[in-house]
């Protein structure tokens, strides 16, 4: 190997020269213009910013020595055999090949970035773009391939699916701020009330019809309640006042008057004048309320022309074509349904009651109650055959007054309602042959009989009613 070359002497006691640095001027231009020629020289170290050491270090070095794949020439030559091979092993290089796999994986440094950023960035734009367009290629196959198997679900998938999420919403219940029937008028004037059906419906869409109009009508009851509360006016605060303490009389009357001004909406009250009737204690309480719910029965409550229908009887396989699908529509008609529904139990609830007064002990008691029971068989005909069958037992009553008044009052039916002298009749007749009937029983029920004008022109009405 070639010498190098000896370092520079520097000595402590040389003077500062023209240029600002120690030793000779002459010496040191003499040396720049050597390592001029060298290619280098100290001031282009420190420009470069480097320093005196790495100077020297650079001068030490011989350059003149020929450089082969990165080394010196003639330097492998120097290892022995086998010596790089022990050298490599105890790298232990496989120790850290996991390790290094999964650094790899890590986001490289910035430092590594930055110094590749530059040499990279023309490729990395080239290679962008074709990655853009081979992913938009692709999608655009993955979709057109997509497309038809979407369209052949869609016309696989039964159209039924919407049918049923519409019959689930049909029995949705949708509270509603303000009133759907408005109050004033009978109720049974209304459109709604006039439909029914013959012909029996099924049992499940009645049953599930009845639970939303008996959650609509009560939300329809909570909804008045709320809006009568909010009234401001003199006769409103009266009749609260009245209605909640107020004599019996009062009470009774304001009550009447609220059931005449809207029904649909105050059967409360109707059962509560029921409650009274049925009420234990005073007579004279029970006479009042029963003459009153009688008037209320026959001028405001029960229609003229027909009995009131359970809810039941209604035409619910048709109710979304009668509704023409409109939902006010539809609740409308089952709201009022119920309340039908719900008074007809109140009215059949009050003629039981009225059976239990006609065996009541006082004479006056059972004279009122068959008095009620012939108003209402002559003014109405709900209930009839039950009414007719208390009046008809009347005939066989311990006491006189009262047989011979159940024989004029049924008189005094058969004048009003002609046609009904064959179902009386037969009335009568299974009376006269009950198993424990008496003879003073019998004998009314054959004066009656007797004193009852046949036609032949009621010939047809009265084998029909027989």
């Amino acid at each position: 190997m070639a010498a190098a070359k000896k370092p520079l002497e520097f000595h402590a006691e040389r003077p500062w020269g023209a240029d600002g640095r120690m030793g000779d001027s002459d010496e040191d231009d003499d040396e720049d213009d050597n390592d001029a020629e060298d290619g280098f020289s100290m001031a282009e170290v420190l420009r470069l910013g480097g320093t005196k050491q790495d100077y020297l270090m650079l001068a030490a070095l011989d350059e003149n020595e020929e450089v082969v794949d990165g080394g010196k020439k003639g330097a492998i030559d120097d290892l022995q055999q086998g010596e790089l091979e022990a050298f490599i092993q105890n790298l232990n290089l496989a120790k850290y090949a996991k390790s290094f796999i999964i650094a790899e994986d890590e986001p490289p440094n910035k430092e590594d970035t930055n110094k590749k950023a530059s040499i990279t960035k023309v490729d990395n734009k080239n290679k962008k773009q074709n990655a853009a367009e081979n992913e938009r290629t692709s999608v655009s196959k993955v979709k057109n391939k997509k497309r038809p198997e979407q369209h052949s679900d869609e016309n696989s998938s039964p159209v039924p699916k919407t049918k049923k999420d519409k019959q689930q919403d049909i029995f949705e219940f949708v509270e509603r701020p303000a009133l759907l029937l408005k109050p004033g008028g009978k109720w049974y004037d209304l459109e709604y009330s006039n439909e029914y059906s013959l012909e029996p419906q099924p049992r499940e869409v009645v049953s599930k019809y009845k639970t939303l109009a008996q959650k609509l009508y009560e939300h329809e009851i909570n909804v008045f309640k709320n809006k009568t509360n909010h009234q401001k006016g003199a006769s409103s605060t009266w009749m609260k006042a009245i209605v909640s303490s107020g004599t019996l009389g009062d009470r009774m009357a304001a009550m009447i008057l609220l059931i005449q001004d809207d029904a649909v909406h105050t059967l409360q009250f109707v059962e509560t004048l029921v409650n009274l009737v049925k009420k234990k204690g005073s007579k004279q309480q029970c006479l009042m309320a029963l003459d009153t719910f009688k008037e209320l029965l026959i001028t405001d409550l029960l229609p003229d022309s027909r009995k009131l229908r359970v809810f039941s009887q209604h035409p619910f396989d048709k109710l979304e074509q009668l509704s023409s699908g409109n939902r006010d529509s539809r609740d409308r008609r089952l709201i009022l349904w119920y309340f039908e529904h719900q008074l007809k139990h109140l009215v059949a609830e009050f003629v039981q009651v009225l059976e239990t007064l006609s065996h009541d002990s006082l004479v006056a008691t059972k004279t009122r109650a068959l008095s009620v029971a012939h108003e209402l068989l002559c003014n109405k005909p709900e209930e009839e055959k039950a009414l007719l069958v208390q009046v008809v037992n009347k005939l066989g009553d311990p006491q006189n007054r009262i047989a011979t008044k159940a024989s004029h009052l049924l008189e005094t039916l058969l004048c009003k309602h002609p046609n009904m002298k064959g179902i009386v009749c037969g009335e009568v007749e299974r009376l006269l042959f009950r198993s424990n009937i008496s003879s003073k029983a019998q004998y009314y029920a054959i004066c009656f009989l007797n004193q009852m004008v046949l036609s032949h022109e009621e010939r047809k009405c009265w084998i029909q009613g027989y």
